[in-house]
């Protein structure tokens, strides 16, 4: 409340425009239930007891514990405890997750209600016919986790959800159903990983049921005509054959349908998800290619070299380039004040401070998240835009204000100003306010955007240069630091260098000089193939005439090496522009 009033007191002294920049907010009891050890105990006790339940009441009743409540409780802590145990060695970051543990718990419970489903309509409309093994959905949990959390997470749902439903079934059954289970599980986890098409979901559960199929001829359920049983008959075995391909095929589907649900609730963005929002029809895009022509460019070759680093070193391609087009939309509020916007015209930074012009770069991130939290954007999203600089520092401008001070300075000891008049240069005022990049995809990102701008710069750009470019960027991000939150390693971090190599080398080859219509033949043997061919035009965000850096957190080169080794926003020095705050 006093924040409000106070803000209303600036608004009417002119100090303020009376509007707040949003930010991401979240509650302390959110973060409690996300990540506190008690409740994720309790959800573990909580799916044992509710197993323990479904084995008593619902299992079938020659199950193996259906009339031993004690055993059957003993057993599914067993299962419970195992799970934990699987969590919190093998994915750890999902174990101190409260809200991906009720994922994978509650859906291996939807299974086995859809499995006892399932067997009560088998069991009622063709009794006897060895139908119960054919039409339990075995690649639900198992598909409908991998979709979400990854081919890791799918293969623990497929286990434990084959061990749980094996309490379910009658004791005689147990082995048979194992392995049904478990290779209907796994087929499904390999059919789902990386899906990124919906209708790709269909042929996966076709593949699921020829695999329940194959498993129910080993173990005598299906029966080949002339082949094991001379009593066994087409019409039965095409009837077995639909149904397991008609069943595990609407497994799929259904799974389908409950993605959109489940990525809503537990705040998960799939592959599929991904492909969907790379539309480039979302307003702020369409915003972009009028009013910030120069940054849309820029975000769309960002998304080439950081969509194919990621696939170089196995991270999500799909959200690097999704995350790639909005990183730089803060530039929106104000894209005069960059360079790939400025073009040839004036440039209004020639009429502000260092420090002013600081300010108004750094805004853009700030102005960013503002945007994309006006527009929905998700989580991972927001994520890059805040991370995508990290704590960098902007050298052009911090170099000019040191400038500036030593020229104050000497002015000072010529009695031409006072001492007073010496500006102070604090590094910490040039420098983005963070969090340095949390995850592979955004240290991606943040170096894409670096090199992209910087190699804006290259005169006369060859395969050595690009790759000298790319290591100086890459080691001074690591002198300062910008990757040690990031589970980056030097590994990861040399593919995504040649990756970038060579993504740039395909973009900024050389090409030859044609003859013109109507030259004499003088002329035109000058511009034959052979002959020299002439430098490549630069981009309007980075006029030829300067060697300066790319990178607005770069400072003005005084030579050739030194403007390699820019970042991305810096402004030419002879025209003393800024660069694009890539």
């Amino acid at each position: 409340m006093l924040d409000f009033f106070s803000q209303l007191k600036l608004k009417r002294q002119g100090f303020s425009s009376g509007k707040k920049r949003r930010k991401p907010k979240e509650l302390r009891l959110t973060r409690f239930l996300r990540s506190s050890r008690l409740i994720g105990g309790a959800l573990f006790v909580g799916f044992a007891g509710m197993l323990a339940s479904l084995a008593h009441f619902m299992g079938d009743p020659a199950a193996p514990f259906a009339a031993m409540p004690g055993k059957a409780l003993f057993v599914a802590a067993v299962l419970s405890g195992a799970l934990m145990a699987r969590l919190h060695l093998g994915l750890p970051e999902t174990f101190r997750r409260n809200s991906r543990v009720v994922l994978i718990l509650s859906v291996i419970v939807l299974q086995l209600l859809l499995m006892e489903f399932s067997g009560f309509l088998a069991n009622t409309f063709a009794p006897g016919g060895g139908f119960f093994y054919l039409v339990i959905p075995y690649g639900f949990a198992p598909g409908l986790v991998c979709l979400l959390l990854g081919r890791a997470h799918g293969a623990v749902a497929a286990v434990y959800s084959a061990f749980c439903g094996a309490l379910l079934v009658e004791r005689a059954m147990v082995f048979p159903y194992l392995a049904f289970a478990l290779c209907g599980g796994l087929v499904a986890v390999y059919m789902t990983h990386l899906v990124r098409r919906r209708r790709r979901l269909i042929s996966s559960g076709l593949y699921v049921g020829l695999t329940v199929l194959v498993a129910g001829f080993v173990f005598g359920i299906v029966k080949w005509p002339g082949f094991q049983e001379t009593t066994a008959s087409w019409e039965t075995l095409g009837r077995q054959g639909l149904a397991a391909l008609a069943v595990a095929t609407l497994t799929t589907i259904i799974a389908g349908g409950l993605l959109p649900l489940f990525e809503s609730l537990f705040r998960i963005t799939t592959d599929i998800s991904w492909v969907e929002l790379a539309d480039l029809n979302h307003p702020l895009l369409k915003r972009m290619t009028i009013e910030a022509p120069g940054t849309y460019h820029h975000s769309l070759v960002v998304a080439n070299l950081s969509e194919a680093a990621a696939e170089a070193i196995g991270a999500n391609a799909s959200l690097c380039r999704v995350c790639s087009y909005f990183h730089d939309i803060g530039k929106l509020n104000k894209p005069e004040y960059f360079i790939e916007n400025i073009g040839d015209g004036e440039n209004p930074h020639d009429d502000l401070t260092p420090t002013m012009s600081a300010l108004i770069v750094i805004a853009h991130v700030k102005d960013g998240v503002d945007f994309a939290l006006k527009h929905n954007l998700n989580r991972e999203i927001i994520a890059v835009i805040r991370e995508h600089h990290g704590t960098s520092l902007i050298q052009y401008f911090h170099y000019r204000a040191q400038k500036l001070k030593e020229e104050v300075e000497r002015q000072v000891r010529l009695g031409n100003a006072r001492e007073e008049d010496i500006p102070e240069v604090n590094e910490d005022g040039f420098r983005y306010p963070g969090p340095r990049p949390q995850t592979r995809e955004s240290a991606i990102i943040s170096l894409a955007d670096a090199v992209e701008s910087a190699s804006r710069t290259l005169q006369k750009p060859t395969p050595q240069k690009i790759e000298q470019l790319i290591d100086e960027i890459a080691r001074n991000r690591l002198r300062e630091g910008q990757f040690d939150e990031c589970p980056l390693t030097l590994k990861d971090l040399a593919r995504i260098k040649a990756s970038f190599a060579a993504t740039l080398r395909s973009m900024l080859h050389n090409r030859i000089s044609y003859p013109k219509i109507g030259l004499d033949e003088d002329a035109a043997l000058a511009t034959r193939e052979d002959a020299p061919a002439p430098a490549p035009a630069t981009g309007s965000e980075n006029p030829p005439a300067a060697a300066a850096p790319g990178a607005e957190n770069a400072a003005p080169a005084a030579s050739a090496a030194e403007s390699k080794k820019t970042d991305s926003h810096a402004a030419p020095a002879k025209s003393n522009r800024v660069g694009s705050a890539a």
